[in-house]
């Protein structure tokens, strides 16, 4: 099993942040690479298009606007991974601060290289939390 953590301190109200990358359909606006989020009508499953020709599948396992987190699995996707199960929270930090967090767990299929897909998984929620960063911080000098 692999882990993967990234977080990013923002000078932002947690609330505020939770707002930006709480909502599970809410990818493209703070993810770079997602250009399109479809919900299942029972709004637990979403439908990434990532680039021109790439389709992910995710499942929402819970989530808690009052705790600011929520988790999801992958369901289908490119990646040669299996039991991939991610978190992404916001917590206060500081008096007018937040702390988001991008965590996630998976196996690597067998003969899969584990350094790339880790390096992968940390630099896409990288780009994505600097990208809710940016949003965040902006929002809070406006």
């Amino acid at each position: 099993m692999s882990n993967v953590s990234i977080s990013v301190e923002i000078a932002a109200p947690a609330d505020r942040v939770w707002a930006i990358v709480g909502g599970f359909n809410g990818l493209p606006a703070w993810l770079a690479p997602v250009r399109t989020s479809r919900l299942s009508d029972d709004g637990k499953t979403r439908h990434l298009e990532i680039g021109t020709d790439t389709r992910i599948v995710e499942q929402l396992l819970e989530h808690s606007d009052a705790d600011r987190r929520y988790s999801y699995s992958i369901l289908e996707g490119p990646d040669p991974v299996v039991d991939y199960v991610a978190t992404i929270a916001v917590e206060r930090s500081g008096e007018n601060g937040a702390k988001a967090t991008w965590s996630s767990r998976f196996t690597p299929n067998a003969g899969a290289d584990e350094a790339k897909l880790i390096a992968q998984y940390s630099g896409l929620y990288e780009i994505g939390l600097k990208q809710a960063k940016a949003l965040a911080e902006g929002a809070a000098r406006a």
